[in-house]
């Protein structure tokens, strides 16, 4: 009896897996989405907008601090770590970069979405 009940709980513990974690399909929509998260309206890939070109995000920043950037951007803005001190040097700026809208508060799982869409680039 008891290997019966551990083993449909394993078996329904396993089959929620996916649902615990990012997907950057999801993160892609989310990002496509302009009313949703208004991502697009200033960034894009291969192109420099308002925002900068995200060409190559994931080669310039780890997962770690896209999540951070996409929590308090103004925070990570003027974080001493070595990407933050990299992004400031990059687009020439010192002050943190003030956005032409307010961003949409993001949920974790939006977060963690649309950081697993950007790691694609």
């Amino acid at each position: 009896m008891k290997k019966s009940l551990l083993a449909v709980f394993l078996a329904s513990t396993v089959s929620l897996v996916p649902l615990a974690y990012a997907d950057a399909k999801r993160g892609e929509a989310l990002f496509n989405d302009e009313k949703a998260t208004k991502c697009i309206g200033c960034h894009r890939f291969g192109q420099a907008m308002v925002g900068p070109d995200l060409a190559g995000v994931s080669q310039r920043h780890t997962r770690s601090w896209i999540v951070r950037w996409l929590i308090n951007a103004p925070a990570t803005w003027n974080a001493k770590d070595p990407e933050s001190e990299e992004l400031r040097k990059r687009v020439k700026k010192k002050k943190v970069p003030v956005p032409a809208h307010a961003p949409p508060a993001l949920t974790r799982q939006q977060v963690q979405d649309i950081t697993d869409y950007l790691m694609t680039k």
